[in-house]
This record gives structure tokens, C-alpha cells and sequence, in this order.
């Protein structure tokens, strides 16, 4: 109980969350049977972690496209293959951010990098900035969900699973859910009259941008079947990406800049640091949370409600929703991952479908206030209010939702590939 107070009245203070977590952690200890050096023992086995290297390579890499001019070549692309269509503009940054999602693997980098150049195209064109913010922070959520993902790294290391089974796992719904949130772009353009750019559709005129753009395609190409082939483990996969990048961006596309390395550098080094400590304090958190038989307490109250597997992922759904209100993804992950996965694994429910469903319900953090990542992004893109883009964003919040219920009523919808290949 001690626990769980401590980390209630940490987080209301405003404290950082490795603050929060550790403080709560060290509280919690007092007067009880157990060596302090249990925090610093699993401080340091939480961040000795291999494939952590792998989220920030993949961060570094997502830094470095936007400058390298990878992000214009897919926005070309995608405009010459949906662009002329009503909405299309709207279907345009969702199409990129599902491209960009399988080079970046995080939310808010995906939003900022496609954003910062669809939004003042999508306000030329006559959308409300408020429906281009909302479109550009929506699509943005693919970032974890498209492989590879950063979040899914990490539940990989707490949940002790397959990364690039998980990754296998994200495809299906990760096309389901970029096909939904085009269909609601579209229903949203026709009630709005939003038209496409006017430019008439032509074979030849998509196959000569997928050319020119050869170089930038080729980037999810080479990290995922890498990965698929065996060729190297997710871990190198991101370094390789961040090798690619800078190969293209400087010998090819010759638009970076030592300037935007440098740059990209500390961008990734402040994102390195705050996510290496906040798994390392994360870990020695989830330990006590089971020392203190926490996950079979939170097991019990929902076996009471229904020992369903779908109605117990639903419910587990839900609960990661109202968290989103208030949490950050990875924290999330690594706090609440070690509390549902005894549950699920009691249900006969698989990891990776928990960490699928994860992994998705942390998407809806993203456009919910008052924390919601990717609105605040797009709302200082437009300089629009933070409430004004989540009601926006809302239809779209209810097709992630959708899919949240297909992916607990349908297990295969997400096994399919891991079990076809692994």
C-alpha cells in the first residue's frame, strides 16, 4: 500500500517519473525485510539491457531523415499515389506516416518530422488547421505500432519475448489501422469539402516518384528484411539504419549537414538518458510490485469481473486508456507490463497479443489531453488550442478503439505472421 501511495503522491507533486518511481520504490522499503542494495541491483540490471541500444538507434535515426531529405522522397511518393483523391492531402500524411513509422519507430518523432511539412500544405489547400493538426497527430501514432517501434522494444525486454516477433505482429494491424484512419479522412473531407491536390493520377507518374525516391524506400526495405532474414538482430538493424541515413543524407541526397548530426546527436543522447534511467528505476519498481504481490491482487479483482480472455484484455484496454491521461508511453510499459502479464499468461493469453494490444492503447495516450504527445506538437504547428485538436482528433481515436476490440476478440489478427514465420 506504502507503495502505491508514495508513487500517487510523487506523481502529484510533479516530479519527473524516474524521480517518482525511485522515490516510491525507496519509501516503499522502509522498515521492511529487504537490503537497500536491492534498488541499486536492479537499477543497474534493468539498464544493462542490449537491446535498449536499438530504441536509440532507431531514434537517431528518425532525427536524421527529416534533414537528410528521406521524408520529402515519401511524401512525394505518397502524394502521387492518393493525392488527387478527396481528402487526399489528409490521406497523404497518414500514407507517410505509416512509411516514416517503419524508419522512426516513435510517435511523436513521426508527427513532428511528416507535420512540420503537411500541416502548412493541408492549410494552403483549404483544410481548418484544426483537421490538419488532428490528421498529422493521428497519423503520427502509427510510429509505435508500424515495426520497428520503440515501445515494443522495450516490452520486449520487460516481458522477456520475441522483439522481432512482436514485430512481425504490429503489420497487420498496423495496415489495418492506416486503412481505417484513411477511410475516416475521407468521410471527414466530404462532409468538410476538402479536395485533393487536382493532380490526375498516372501510373507512371507514381512508378517515376517510387524511382526517384529509390534511396528513401529502400530504408524500411533494408532494416526490415534485415531483421526477417536473419541478416542482423533488431539491435543492429537500428545502427544499420542510422549508417544508411547518413550515407544517403550526405553521398546521395547530399542535404545533411554536420550541423544536423550534431545536432541529431543531442537530441538522441537527452532521449538516451531520460529512457535508459527510466527503465532501470522501472525494473526495480515492477520487482516490488511482485515481491508485494501487487499482479496478483489487480489478477483477482479482474478474474472476479470475468475470467474471459476478451473481456480481460478489454478491461485491461481501458485501464491503459485512463492511464494515457496522465503517463507517458514508456513508462507505462514498463510499470504496468509486469502487472497484466502474470494475468494474461494465467488466461493462456500470448505475450506478444498483450504487447500488440499495449502498444496500441498507448497510441490513444497520444491524442488525449492534458499530456497527449502529438497534439501538443501539431498544436505548436499551428497555433491552434490543445482542445481544439483533440475534439478533431476524436473520430479517429474511436477507429484506434475499433481496432483495440478486434485485436482482444481476434488473437490471430495479430499471431498470424509470428506463427506463419517464427
Amino acid at each position: 500500500m506504502l507503495l502505491v501511495l508514495s508513487f500517487v503522491f510523487f506523481m502529484l507533486l510533479g516530479l519527473p517519473l524516474f524521480g517518482v518511481i525511485g522515490l516510491a520504490s525507496i519509501i516503499s522499503m522502509i522498515g521492511m525485510p529487504f537490503p537497500m542494495e536491492f534498488i541499486p541491483q536492479n537499477l543497474y540490471t534493468g539498464m544493462d539491457q542490449f537491446p535498449l541500444i536499438a530504441t536509440i538507434g532507431f531514434v537517431m535515426a528518425g532525427f536524421l531523415m527529416e534533414p537528410a531529405g528521406i521524408t520529402g522522397e515519401i511524401i512525394e511518393v505518397a502524394k502521387k499515389a492518393v493525392g488527387n483523391i478527396r481528402g487526399g492531402l489528409a490521406m497523404v500524411t497518414i500514407l507517410a506516416c505509416m512509411i516514416f513509422a517503419a524508419l522512426s519507430g516513435s510517435g511523436p518523432a513521426t508527427t513532428a518530422a511528416i507535420g512540420s511539412i503537411m500541416i502548412p500544405g493541408m492549410i494552403g489547400a483549404g483544410y481548418r488547421k484544426d483537421d490538419a493538426a488532428a490528421v498529422s497527430a493521428t497519423g503520427g501514432t502509427l510510429g509505435i505500432l508500424i515495426p520497428p517501434s520503440n515501445p515494443m522494444i522495450i516490452y520486449g525486454v520487460v516481458a522477456n519475448t520475441s522483439i522481432a516477433g512482436l514485430f512481425m505482429a504490429g503489420f497487420i494491424p498496423g495496415f489495418v489501422m492506416t486503412t481505417s484512419m484513411c477511410i475516416t479522412a475521407y468521410c471527414i473531407a466530404r462532409k468538410r469539402g476538402y479536395k485533393g491536390t487536382g493532380e490526375k493520377f498516372s501510373v507512371y507518374g507514381l512508378l517515376k516518384a517510387i524511382w526517384d525516391g529509390k534511396w528513401a524506400l529502400a530504408t524500411p526495405v533494408i532494416i526490415l528484411g534485415g531483421i526477417y532474414c536473419g541478416v542482423f538482430t533488431p539491435t543492429e538493424a537500428a545502427e544499420v539504419g542510422v549508417l544508411w541515413t547518413l550515407f544517403v543524407g550526405l553521398f546521395v541526397y547530399r542535404k545533411l549537414t554536420w550541423k544536423n548530426i550534431s545536432s541529431a546527436l543531442i537530441r538522441t543522447s537527452a532521449f538516451a538518458g531520460s529512457a535508459t534511467v527510466l527503465v532501470g528505476v522501472s525494473m526495480a519498481f515492477s520487482r516490488l510490485l511482485t515481491l508485494y504481490h501487487i499482479p496478483q491482487s489487480v489478477g483477482a479483482f479482474l478474474g472476479s469481473i470475468s475470467t474471459d480472455p476478451t473481456i480481460t484484455l478489454l478491461l485491461i484496454a481501458f485501464f491503459i486508456f485512463l492511464c494515457g491521461f496522465v503517463a507517458d508511453t514508456l513508462a507505462m510499459v514498463v510499470v504496468l507490463a509486469p502487472v497484466f502479464l502474470p494475468i494474461t499468461n494465467a488466461l493462456g493469453i500470448h505475450p506478444i497479443q498483450l504487447g500488440v494490444l499495449f502498444v496500441v492503447c498507448c497510441e490513444t495516450g497520444f491524442l488525449t489531453p492534458p499530456f497527449g504527445a502529438n497534439l501538443f506538437i501539431t498544436m505548436k504547428i499551428t497555433d491552434v488550442k490543445l482542445e481544439e485538436v483533440a475534439l478533431k482528433a476524436f473520430p479517429y481515436l474511436c477507429t484506434i478503439w475499433l481496432l483495440i476490440i478486434l485485436i482482444a476478440a481476434c488473437p490471430q489478427l495479430v499471431m498470424f505472421l509470428p506463427n506463419l514465420l517464427m
